[in-house]
């Protein structure tokens, strides 16, 4: 069994990978940055981003709400 449920890589306008978020069975969501900035956990149900030290802005945020289990 893995740690979770589902996961999607965005995608820029060359099809390069920029961000992979991977729904986790707490619900939260884990952001994985291509650029090297590490990543970021967020409740997408209240839309907070619960890692401070990381910016995550408010698209990333609508992704990560928009992510269900499939």
């Amino acid at each position: 069994m893995s740690g979770y449920l589902h996961s999607v890589d965005l995608l820029d306008c060359q099809g390069r990978a920029t961000h992979r978020l991977t729904l986790d069975y707490d619900g939260t969501v884990t952001i994985h940055f291509a650029d090297g900035r590490g990543l970021a956990r967020v409740d997408p149900t209240a839309r907070r981003n619960l890692t401070p030290a990381v910016a995550v802005n408010d698209q990333l945020l609508d992704e990560a709400a928009a992510l269900r289990p499939g």
